[in-house]
């Protein structure tokens, strides 16, 4: 009789456990389980699918001018009818021109609650395969994956599949990490922004630290001056206990910053209006060293993969790296011998052809012609 009792106990707690298992893997495999939210600020291919959801940035402002231009009516309708927004709820959408995409940072954090979060932009991405088929562009201080933006057409299946942005792959990482990033930009994250944007902004903001978190002022110094860069895009996904934690802190340095400087980023060009996106970078970067350094937050950066507008790498050779005594850049391919740098695909273009004895020409748009000889793989270098 207490053989009978005791099998019993033990059948009830073996089907207990697989109960228990089957809820858990249930719930893990929920559709907002994992949610990935892709921004959006102008019609483009659209990005989908059980985890992704794509959100338009700042539609409070969607018919005012922007660093993307006017939009139009037919593609203000196309954003509202193709995805959600960033002006419903507990939100700063109005403040878009200037937060870029903080402000469906700022909605994510206000009016979502799913375990693990992400955000994404409708053509970056993180590259979670390290052997993903598509051409990885490799400079001195970053590499990034490049897919032409033809890629995105059909997305759901070919493209996650190739970079693991599926649940299946991505939520595996969080048994030994605890956010997935971009891999850091290696230059000097303060003397970098000086270059490029105001610099008394990111000072303001380092102010506030030291005034707010005073524990955490030191830190931030030696983030921004080190060698290990920043991390760029402000992507990543977390869990929401962190998410929660690194918004609170980020939006209690950049609103009033805004507030201080408000008037002064009125007066400025579209670029340098998108001051706050661009402090959130070395900010987050701040945020992230620090909790890795004092409280052992475990950090995982893949490279990031880039679907550009400019240009399709062509079948075999995907670029060409071109050498000077001066600089050395990366050149795509487009149709007609046509290569543009992947740096500056505005500017520098020109018409190439290859000549016998492993030398190429290049006669640029504005004029001028350079000669260039094989040294190597896809490099050429300069002729004297």
């Amino acid at each position: 009789m207490k053989r009978n009792k005791y099998t019993l106990g033990i059948l009830s707690l073996f089907v207990a456990f697989i109960l228990y298992a089957a809820c858990y893997i249930l719930f893990i495999y929920k559709t907002d389980y994992l949610k990935i939210f892709v921004v959006y600020y102008k019609p483009a291919p659209l990005i989908k699918t059980e985890i992704f959801e794509p959100i338009q940035g700042g539609r409070a402002v969607a018919d005012t001018p922007s660093r993307q231009g006017t939009f139009t009516a037919e593609e203000i309708a196309w954003l509202n009818q193709n995805m959600i927004g960033d002006n419903t709820g507990q939100n700063i959408s109005g403040l878009n021109r200037c937060f870029s995409e903080l402000t469906a940072l700022y909605w994510i954090w206000k009016n979502t609650d799913s375990p693990y979060v992400g955000m994404f932009h409708y053509r970056r991405f993180l590259s979670i395969n390290d052997n993903a088929r598509y051409p990885m562009l490799e400079f001195p201080s970053m590499r990034f994956r490049h897919l032409g933006i033809n890629h995105l057409k059909g997305f759901a299946e070919e493209f996650l599949h190739e970079l693991e942005l599926e649940k299946k792959y991505i939520l595996p990482w969080f048994a030994t990490h605890d956010i997935l990033v971009t891999e850091p930009i290696k230059l000097n994250a303060y003397e970098q922004y000086k270059k490029e944007h105001i610099i008394s902004d990111l000072d303001a903001a380092l102010e506030i630290i030291h005034k707010k978190y005073p524990f955490m002022y030191e830190s931030a110094l030696q983030t921004l001056h080190g060698k290990e860069g920043f991390y760029p895009t402000n992507m990543f996904i977390t869990r929401r206990e962190i998410l929660d934690n690194y918004a609170s802190w980020l939006f209690s340095i950049l609103l009033p910053l805004y507030e201080e400087i408000k008037d002064d980023v009125a007066r400025r060009d579209t670029e340098q209006k998108l001051a706050f996106a661009y402090l959130a970078e070395r900010l987050f970067t701040v945020y992230l060293r620090y909790e890795q350094q004092y409280h052992g937050l475990r950090i995982k950066e893949f490279p990031f993969a880039l679907a550009s507008n400019f240009f399709e790498p062509p079948a075999g050779q995907p670029f060409i790296i071109l050498k000077t005594p001066n600089w050395q850049d990366i050149f795509i391919d487009q149709k007609n011998n046509i290569i543009c740098s992947f740096n500056n695909p505005y500017r520098n273009c020109g018409k190439f052809r290859f000549l016998p004895q492993n030398r190429l020409e290049v006669k640029w748009d504005n004029g001028g012609k350079s000669l260039f000889f094989h040294t190597g793989e896809n490099i050429f270098t300069l002729e004297k």
